[in-house]
C-alpha cells in the first residue's frame, strides 16, 4: 500500500487544559523512547504534536474512549498519518474493565492511552517522571504492536505481553526478531495512507476492492454474534412484529402464494434498508481533509463497519428464521395450516420456508428501526474497540 515513509503520529490531548500531571513532559520523554525502539524499521517516522483539548463531557465513570477515536480519525486524516497514538491525562471509561490503560482500535489505526492509571494517585511512583515516562513509552509500543496485528506474547518481558496492572509495564523491554519481521511484513498492508485526488467515488470503489482481505478481517474481528447481543431493543422490536404477523391469516396467504423471485427481492430490500439504517446510527463519519480528499483508511473502516453490520443482520435473520420455524412446527396444527390459506396448501415444506424467510426479513427490517435506538457507544465499542488494555 505504501512505498515511502510511514508516519506514526503521537498526539498529546490535554482535556483539562492545564498540563495536568506534567502530561507534556511525560509525552515528550515517552516519544523519544518510542522512537528509539521503532527506528529499527527504516520506513517509520514519528511525528509528535499537541491537540488543544476539546470540550468533552465525562460520563459517570470517565470520558468515552470512542469520542477520542473520532477525534483521532479526523486528525489522522487531516494530517495524512498512517497511525495515530493519542495520549491524554483523563480517565477513560471501560465497558468491561474496572479501568482502562489504553485502547488500540485496529480497525481505525488509532490508539488512545490514558496516563491517569499509570500509577496510583498519591503514590511515590506518580512523582517519578522517569518511571512514568518509561511506562507510557512501553504502553505506546504495546499499542503500536496491536495496531500492526502482533499477537500477545507469553514472555512477560516482551512488549506484547498481556497487561494486568501498570507494574507489568516495568518488565516489558523488548520485541523479538520475529516480531520486527512481522511488523515489516504487516506495515504495507496496515498503513493505509492513500488519498483521493479527483473522482472520490472511483477512489472508494478501488480502495474497497484492493482491501477486501483487511475489510473481512476487521469485520470478523468485531464478532457479528457479539454485536447482535448488544442490540436488545432491535431484537425486542423484531420479535414483537413477527409474533403478531405469524398469527395472521394474510401472512400465511402471502407466504403460500409469493414466488421465489418476489420473496428474494423483499428479503434483499429488507437487508439493504436495515443495514443502511444501522450504519447511519453506529458508524463513524467518513471524514475528508479540508481539501476534500478521502483517505484509504477511512474507506477501509467504513467498509469493514458495513460488512460487520451485514453479517450481524445475517446472524439475526438465521436466528429469527429458526425461531419461527420452531413456532410453525410445534405451535400450529396441520389442519389449521392446510385450511387457513385461501387457495394454497400452507402445510407444505415449501410454504413453511417461504413463511419463515418472510417473517425473518420483516424482523430484520422492523428491528433495525428499533435497533438504531440502542446505545451508540455500546455498539461502537464492539465494532471499533474490541481490544481493551
Amino acid at each position: 500500500m505504501v512505498d515511502g515513509n510511514i508516519e506514526v503520529g503521537i498526539m498529546k490531548l490535554d482535556v483539562a487544559g492545564r498540563d495536568a500531571r506534567s502530561l507534556s513532559e511525560l509525552t515528550h520523554l515517552a516519544t523519544e523512547h518510542f522512537s528509539r525502539v521503532i527506528q529499527r524499521e527504516p520506513r517509520l517516522r514519528v511525528k509528535s504534536f499537541t491537540f488543544a483539548g476539546p470540550h468533552l463531557a465525562p460520563e459517570r465513570d470517565g470520558y468515552r474512549a470512542l469520542d477520542f477515536v473520532q477525534i483521532g480519525i479526523n486528525e489522522k486524516t487531516e494530517r495524512q498519518l498512517a497511525f495515530l497514538i493519542i495520549v491524554t491525562e483523563v480517565e477513560i471509561a471501560a465497558p468491561t474493565l474496572s479501568y482502562l490503560l489504553a485502547l488500540p482500535s485496529q480497525l481505525t489505526n488509532v490508539a488512545i492511552i490514558s496516563t491517569r492509571r499509570l500509577a496510583d494517585f498519591g503514590s511515590k511512583e506518580i512523582k517519578d517522571h522517569s518511571l512514568m515516562a518509561d511506562r507510557l513509552a512501553t504502553l505506546m509500543l504495546h499499542c503500536f504492536g496491536r495496531l500492526l496485528n502482533l499477537n500477545y506474547h507469553p514472555e512477560r518481558t516482551n512488549y506484547m505481553a498481556r497487561i494486568e496492572v501498570p507494574a507489568d509495564l516495568d518488565r516489558m523491554r523488548q520485541f523479538t526478531d520475529g516480531q520486527f519481521a512481522r511488523m515489516a511484513t504487516n506495515l504495507p498492508a496496515e498503513a493505509n495512507d492513500r488519498y483521493s485526488k479527483e473522482n472520490r467515488a472511483a477512489f472508494i470503489l478501488r480502495q474497497t476492492a484492493a482491501n477486501i482481505p483487511r475489510i473481512v478481517r476487521g469485520a470478523l474481528r468485531a464478532n457479528p454474534l457479539r454485536i447482535a447481543t448488544k442490540l436488545p431493543t432491535m431484537i425486542a422490536t423484531a420479535l414483537s412484529v413477527i409474533i403478531i404477523l405469524i398469527f395472521g391469516g394474510e401472512t400465511w396467504d402471502f407466504s403460500a402464494s409469493a414466488s421465489a423471485g418476489q420473496l428474494a427481492v423483499f428479503v434483499g430490500a429488507s437487508f439493504v434498508t436495515a443495514t443502511f439504517v444501522l450504519y447511519r446510527a453506529f458508524s463513524f463519519k467518513l471524514v475528508s481533509t479540508r481539501h476534500g480528499k478521502t483517505s484509504e483508511s477511512s474507506v477501509v473502516t467504513a467498509a469493514a463497519t458495513y460488512l460487520a453490520l451485514v453479517l450481524t443482520l445475517i446472524c439475526l435473520f438465521v436466528l429469527f428464521g429458526l425461531l419461527m420455524y420452531g413456532v410453525v412446527l410445534f405451535v400450529f396444527p396441520d389442519p389449521l395450516m392446510s385450511t387457513w390459506t385461501s387457495d394454497k396448501d400452507g402445510s407444505s415444506f415449501g410454504a413453511h420456508m417461504r413463511l419463515v424467510a418472510f417473517l425473518a426479513a420483516v424482523g430484520v427490517l422492523s428491528g433495525s428501526l428499533g435497533g438504531s435506538a440502542d446505545s451508540r457507544s455500546v455498539v461502537r465499542n464492539v465494532l471499533f474497540a474490541v481490544d481493551e488494555t
